[in-house]
Order: C-alpha cells, then structure tokens, then sequence
C-alpha cells in the first residue's frame, strides 16, 4: 500500500515543482498529507522522505542551475512538514497529560524514540538523494545536507522541544506519589498514535485549505509566507 501512496507523493512533488509560486508550501502540504498515518513509523517516514526529493529532482533537474532557490525553498518545505509531525505529537502527549494521563513506560520510550532520530534521517535522506543525483542537482542536494547539519533542521529544533518537555514531565512524575501515577489513566501508543494523526491531520487540513486560497486569489500570487 505504502508503495503506490509514495509514488504519488514523488508524482505531486514533481508536478509541484514545476510551479514557482508557492513551491515550499506546496511541497510541505504534500509532505505533511503523506506524514499523516506514517509519522511514528521510522522507515515509512523515510520513504516519504525519499520519495519527495526524488519528486523534487524529478520536477526541477531540468531547469538548470537557474532554479538552486527553488531546491532550497523545497527541501526547506520538506524540513518543516516533518517538523510539523512532530508538533502533532507534542500536542497529543501535551493533551494526554493535561487530562491527567500517564503512559506505560515501553510505550513512552517508544514514542520518544519514533522521532528522536528523524533530523539524522532527514540529513542521511538528503545526501543520500545527493549521491544519486547528477550534475547541478548533486551538487544542491549535497550543499544543502552539508549546510543544515552545520546549522540545524526545523525538524530537529522541534524534536529537542519535545525531548526537553517529555524529561520535564518524567521528573515531575518522578517527584509525585505512587498513588497519584498509579491512578492515572494510561494511554498505550497505538493511541498516543491515532491522537497525533488526527492532529497532524488537522493541521494539513488547515494548511491544504490556506494554499488553496491563495492558489484562487490573483492579487495574492506575489505574497511570501514564511509559516
């Protein structure tokens, strides 16, 4: 099933990248949709990874070096579609605590450890669509991964965000009583899981609504959003 979703996903980002206006929204709305029952699945969020870059080769190669902004603009779209997904877990686990839950300590581990390398998978993606790329586009994609492991991912930023808050939270529980953990209501991951798609889900919605707009709106073709 993953095997035709990520062909479409590599079929949209190359027709997305065609298009000069708006290519890094596009590609991240694209991103973010292929994201939305994949994003605790490490080798699932790696082929949406490559399947992207392979749409963002596939749709900009042939434009020349004219076009290295527009590789920039869409692996930066891609970089923060995936910092988005973690977002979307944030928000699930911030949910989950406020309602006074707690999560088995297998599954946190398990949920923490879903996102705590996809900045490394990200950069390990790009290089290696680096090394299968030819001419100018080898040499943008292997600029770039040497560029954000020097300066850093959205992806990555947001991950530490929630490592930092998920540590805050286990000290906290840590300082409470055993009664208190122990009558807290448990979330497994699978739901922990279902609670970040439908998050995730939502914000691509929003997002897919927001480009749309601006897709059917002339006196906004010239506009640069920087979300």
């Amino acid at each position: 099933m993953y095997y035709e979703m990520n062909e479409q996903v590599a079929s949209d980002v190359q027709a997305a990248a065609t298009v000069d206006e708006g290519l890094r929204e596009r590609v991240r709305a694209l991103v973010m949709r292929a994201l939305v029952d994949r994003q605790t699945d490490a080798e699932a969020v790696k082929s949406v990874l490559r399947s992207a870059l392979a749409g963002i080769d596939g749709g900009l190669a042939q434009r020349g070096e004219a076009a290295g902004e527009a590789v920039r603009e869409a692996v930066k779209g891609m970089d923060e579609a995936v910092a988005r997904s973690v977002y979307a877990m944030q928000m699930a686990l911030d949910e989950a605590w406020e309602q006074g839950r707690e999560f088995a300590d297998t599954d946190a581990k398990e949920a923490i450890d879903s996102v705590q390398a996809l900045e490394d998978d990200l950069l390990v993606t790009l290089k290696n669509a680096a090394d299968d790329a030819k001419g100018w586009m080898k040499v943008e994609f292997t600029d770039l991964a040497t560029h954000l492991a020097r300066t850093g991912t959205d992806t990555g930023a947001q991950v530490r965000d929630v490592m930092q808050r998920f540590n805050n939270r286990l000290a906290s529980v840590v300082k409470g009583s055993g009664a208190d953990v122990k009558s807290a209501a448990s979330v497994s991951r699978s739901r922990l899981s279902e609670m970040t798609s439908g998050i995730l889900r939502g914000l691509a919605d929003a997002l897919d609504a927001h480009t749309g707009k601006a897709d059917s709106s002339p006196a906004k073709a010239s506009d640069k959003t920087n979300d």
